[in-house]
């Protein structure tokens, strides 16, 4: 199932933490249109082999699911995975296949424009490069971000819901592989936060950059070494020489590990 998703952790982030502005529960009205399985997905860990179980019948594949690899173990049965983020495609965008199933009466998909997203998730807290984003919670109460896009005649082309709350751990469903073989590894310092371009880092450590989804330098920097780099705890992030030079303030750096 993973083979054919995206592994890496080049995901669109945004983490714009302002308390109250912009928070929205409207996702109440839109969980009436998509799969009961978001909120009980998107921002859980588990290992491949639970994740493998628990999908089999899910539509959230269809939303273009984006994997983060948080634990690594010699048994890949073992590695252990986040579900970053899922992205629904409308009819009008030239990048993923539509999404098949229903959308909430307030943003009726492909017709929507900036005025649908924000009659259904409120006023943006963000909106340039035809990109608005929005801070949410989720039906369970955690804090997400949903980030629509659009043409450059209005027109939404996808919509992404992403976790900005601290992995949970999914839900047990089914019994979990024997691992008697295959001691399972200790489970992962808490996750750091992102980071903001030009900051410090906040703790020694491998981090990411990553760039908006639609940006025209996110496939170059997603494909590049040069998004890998090695912090000391308090040490500047580097800039990445992104352009337009005023989009390096988009870059976001992503934990990693520690070693």
């Amino acid at each position: 199932m993973f083979e054919k998703q995206n592994h890496q952790s080049n995901v669109l982030v945004f983490d714009y933490q302002i308390d109250g502005i912009g928070m929205s529960n409207a996702f109440s009205n839109t969980q009436r249109s998509f799969p009961a399985s978001i909120p009980e997905f998107v921002g859980h860990q588990a290992t491949y082999a639970a994740w493998q179980q628990h999908l089999a019948d899910s539509p959230v594949i269809a939303m273009q699911p984006n994997w983060q690899a948080i634990e690594a173990n010699d048994d890949p049965e073992l590695a252990v995975w986040g579900l970053h983020s899922i992205t629904l495609h409308t009819s009008v965008s030239d990048i993923g296949d539509e999404w098949p199933g229903g959308w909430p009466d307030a943003l009726p998909a492909a017709q929507s424009t900036l005025v649908h997203a924000n009659s259904c998730f409120g006023e943006p807290l963000l909106y340039a490069h035809n990109i608005a984003l929005y801070q949410i919670q989720s039906p369970l109460g955690l804090s997400w971000v949903v980030q629509c896009m659009f043409s450059d005649l209005g027109a939404l082309q996808h919509l992404t819901l992403i976790r900005m709350h601290d992995w949970q751990a999914l839900a047990e469903k089914y019994p979990e592989p024997s691992s008697a073989d295959h001691p399972q590894a200790p489970a992962p310092a808490a996750p750091v936060g992102l980071s903001a371009a030009g900051s410090l880092a906040p703790a020694t450590g491998w981090y990411e950059a990553i760039l908006p989804y639609g940006h025209p330098m996110q496939a170059f920097v997603a494909g590049s070494d040069i998004r890998l780099v090695f912090r000391e705890k308090a040490e500047r992030f580097p800039t990445l020489g992104v352009s337009p030079s005023s989009d390096e303030a988009l870059v976001q750096w992503a934990w990693l590990r520690a070693d």
